[in-house]
């Protein structure tokens, strides 16, 4: 960074040689310079003719406009940081002060992060980790249907009745409008078999009264369920317990290694034609 008031000193002691347009990095001006200082002096010599006052004049010159030369003017004709970009009358360190969009792409790559993350997790039957994954999500964007209605798929697996409830509320209540699948979707069996999910769908899928807004359009996330068996499309048919808890064993014994995923499916579907039959 060149700095005007260096550059004034050196133009007012030196500048009869040119040392200040060196520093400003015009060398062709400084050689400029040193040759009418040389004629200048050879002149002065030899004639007798104050000559020399010509570059000590110029000299003078320079120095007097560096220090009457706004700051800005001084930087924007000698300072060409590559680093730097000018903002009207200021300068701003792009990398050091991000502007906003920048700062918004960076919390939106943030949350499409966690919320994948989420969505494998819970694909791998690692349900604890997806809940905590869906929750960081939820505290980057806590008005997003979409994760709360995963949340809610993601405690019914846990089978935490309290927190399932209360997600798929606010679920419905921040837009979510896809009814069939809070009645249909394979993940939220166990909810739908506890005595409270009636009450909570006669009370417009509340378990307090609350008015419902308008609901706006759902981001809500495709989750494919780790059990893929066919689930009574009837929303007033609750699944049977024990056919359930049986599931739950399975998987369990699959997640020990004691069974492979094609032999969990052959026995699941065994139990399911059975219930059927």
């Amino acid at each position: 960074m060149k700095k005007k008031n260096v550059a004034g000193f050196l133009a007012l002691i030196f500048g009869f040689f040119g040392v200040h347009r060196f520093y400003l990095g015009q060398r062709a001006f400084g050689i400029l310079y040193m040759i009418i200082a040389f004629f200048a002096i050879l002149i002065t010599a030899e004639e007798g003719v104050p000559f020399v006052l010509a570059p000590a004049i110029l000299a003078l010159v320079d120095a007097v406009l560096f220090f009457a030369m706004p700051r800005e003017d001084f930087d924007r004709r000698y300072n060409k940081d590559k680093d730097r970009h000018w903002y009207g009358r200021h300068y701003q360190n792009t990398d050091r002060f991000p502007a906003p969009s920048r700062r918004r792409r960076v919390h939106q790559s943030e949350f499409e992060i966690v919320k994948r993350r989420g969505i494998q997790n819970f694909r791998d039957y690692c349900f604890e980790a997806a809940a905590e994954d869906f929750e960081q999500a939820l505290s980057l964007e806590p008005e997003n249907a979409a994760i709360h209605y995963n949340l809610a798929a993601t405690y019914s697996m846990l089978e935490d009745e309290q927190l399932a409830f209360q997600h798929l509320e606010e679920a419905v209540e921040y837009g979510f409008d896809q009814v069939e699948k809070i009645h249909n979707h394979d993940a939220l069996a166990f909810l739908r078999s506890r005595p409270a999910f009636q009450a909570f769908v006669d009370n417009g899928y509340r378990l307090p009264v609350l008015g419902l807004e308008a609901p706006e359009e759902s981001e809500e996330l495709e989750l494919k369920s780790p059990r893929p068996s066919p689930v009574a499309k009837d929303a007033a048919t609750a699944p049977n317990d024990k056919l359930l808890e049986q599931i739950v064993e399975l998987g369990k014994l699959r997640d020990r290694g004691i069974l492979t995923d094609e032999e969990f499916a052959q026995q699941k579907e065994k139990l399911m034609m059975k219930q059927r039959g």
